[in-house]
């Protein structure tokens, strides 16, 4: 090879090197002191960076929180940037494993938690799921070291029946189309919304059912297939930029005046609320795992200031889902026999925790059973706001919903 080849892939070497450092943010404790060791997973650079970056600060406030705290455990995470590659992630992963990483955590994309987690049962590592919203990860893959610490799309879309069951005699709905991405987490959602409507013993009838193409960004076919003849709800499925690009198009075709649009499992976090603005109408019925005005607690207000102070911009659903973490695994280790992995393990089963997102009265806590925690869901309208800019439309009159256990198990 020639001099020239040899230092082009010296360069080549030196560049990855420096891209493996920066891709690997590193917080808390010094690892001489930390007596957990946890790998996050998160998109730091590319269309999804958003989120990984909420999670990061999120990370950090609550590690500053529990380290100020007398006889808190000394947690030192790494967040790698998974740039949103499933390959990516799951080289991410075995890295964590092959360096003693005692916790992993995160991840966004549902496929890449699928992975992940059949790691963690090989390698007996806790595997921590925040972010992602599959439900198949605490049914036929759920196994003792997996624990799932947001709401996943099952539970959404059942408290999303309720809400269609208590509104169906006020504004005489009768038939229900359904638009999603055509993917599991699209099909899941409607297979649960259906699954859940059945077992509220609400009658209807579907109208008709639309799956978009992944990465599909132009929804005019379907919105003038919808325009025909409207259905009484339209249930959505999409999520983030698709969910965006959906009522930005929907909108202007004037359908979200002719039908109720419903989106009860992410639609309604700030991000999509942020990038519409005006462009969303009034009335628009949504929810999401957390939200930037509601429960009106302090613990709530504080937290989004907090948040707001270090960033100047308010949180997306994804940073409470990182911050939950944290907050676990301090509640756990507090409760834990033996202070080691196997005790924090056996300790997550049944614990309880208090987050921002609890409403007064109610402790956010993880279901023995089904490894999943279990949290209220807010659904709520959009109205015109002021101080949530670029935000112009909030959610406001609230209908809340417990979490069920019947459903769960």
């Amino acid at each position: 090879m020639s001099r020239f080849g040899i230092c082009l892939l010296m360069l080549c070497a030196a560049l990855l090197s420096i891209r493996d450092v920066i891709a690997e943010v590193v917080l808390g404790a010094t690892k001489q002191e930390a007596d957990l060791e946890v790998g996050c997973m998160y998109p730091l650079s590319g269309p999804s960076a958003l989120w990984g970056n909420d999670a990061l600060v999120a990370i950090e406030m609550a590690l500053d929180e529990i380290h100020a705290q007398p006889n808190a455990p000394k947690i030192r995470i790494y967040v790698a940037d998974t740039m949103g590659k499933q390959f990516r992630s799951r080289e991410i992963a075995l890295n964590f494993v092959n360096r003693d990483i005692d916790v992993l955590c995160g991840v966004v994309n549902s496929n890449i938690a699928l992975e992940v987690t059949q790691l963690a049962k090989k390698h007996q590592r806790l595997f921590l799921g925040a972010g992602h919203s599959s439900a198949r990860l605490t049914r036929g893959e759920l196994h003792p070291w997996y624990f799932h610490l947001n709401n996943d799309a099952s539970q959404s879309s059942d408290a999303g029946a309720r809400y269609l069951r208590d509104i169906k005699d006020d504004v005489e709905w009768e038939n229900i189309s359904y638009i999603g991405p055509d993917y599991e987490y699209g099909h899941q959602i409607w297979q649960t919304m259906m699954a859940s409507l059945e077992r509220y013993q609400v009658e209807y009838q579907i109208k008709d059912e639309f799956y978009s193409l992944l990465g599909q960004t132009d929804y005019r076919l379907y919105i003038n297939a919808l325009l025909e003849d409207p259905p009484d709800v339209l249930v959505s499925g999409h999520w983030t930029r698709d969910l965006v690009s959906f009522l930005e198009q929907a909108s202007v075709a004037g359908l979200l005046e002719k039908t109720i649009f419903v989106n009860f499992d992410t639609g309604g976090g700030y991000f999509v609320l942020s990038r519409l603005g005006d462009t969303l109408p009034e009335g628009v019925v949504l929810s999401g795992r957390s939200h930037v005005n509601w429960p009106t607690t302090d613990r709530n207000s504080n937290y989004i200031n907090e948040f707001y102070n270090r960033t100047l911009r308010f949180p997306t659903f994804i940073a409470q889902d990182a911050y939950t973490v944290v907050k676990v695994l301090n509640a756990a280790w507090q409760k834990a026999d033996s202070k080691n992995l196997i005790g924090l393990r056996d300790a997550l089963p049944g614990l309880e925790v208090s987050l921002p997102e609890d409403p007064p009265g109610f402790r956010s806590y993880i279901d023995a059973a089904t490894h999943k925690i279990m949290q209220y869901q807010a659904i709520g309208q959009t109205q015109q706001v002021d101080g949530f800019w670029p935000a112009t439309r909030m959610l406001g009159d609230w209908q809340t919903y417990p979490p069920i256990h019947h459903f769960t198990k």
